[in-house]
């Protein structure tokens, strides 16, 4: 017996974040879990770094547990929100974190958050994506599917 199916948590908390992975993953553009993954955490933490931190904390509460310490993994509370203005800003901080030639490098950057985004909009409660959401510049909101829904069009 592995250790791990010693610890019923630990156990369900790895079957959470592979299940939203391989979920990720069947959503083109991505061609792999590997892209899907490096995608997701890139998006979550650029997400999480221009969230004020009271609705950061109230994101990461619907997350699986393995999910939310990937959305953790290296936050600086103090340093949010950062003051990324522009959709190009808001890119070019998901970019910066994929590093480069990680398996989601080859993908179309926009249409990869998007899809992250969508994703989100399937997994977290429909108040809380709106307050995520509106904390955002509105380049960067329309990014959402929600978002032209919100803004009647």
């Amino acid at each position: 017996m592995s250790q791990s199916s010693r610890i019923p948590a630990l156990n369900r908390g790895l079957q959470d974040a592979a299940a939203w992975l391989r979920e990720l993953a069947r959503m083109p553009p991505f061609q792999s879990e590997e892209q899907a993954y490096a995608a997701f955490r890139a998006v979550i933490h650029s997400l999480r770094d221009r969230l004020e931190m009271h609705e950061a904390v109230h994101f990461a509460g619907q997350m699986p547990t393995l999910v939310r310490g990937i959305y953790y993994e290296g936050w600086v509370p103090s340093r949010a929100p950062n003051d990324e203005r522009t959709l190009p800003e808001f890119l070019a901080s998901v970019r910066e974190i994929l590093g480069p030639g990680q398996p989601a490098d080859a993908m179309p950057l926009k249409p990869a958050t998007r899809v992250v985004l969508e994703f989100c909009e399937r997994k977290f409660d429909t108040g809380q994506i709106r307050h995520v959401r509106e904390q955002l510049p509105r380049h960067v909101q329309e990014l959402w599917p929600s978002y032209a829904a919100a803004v009647g069009t």
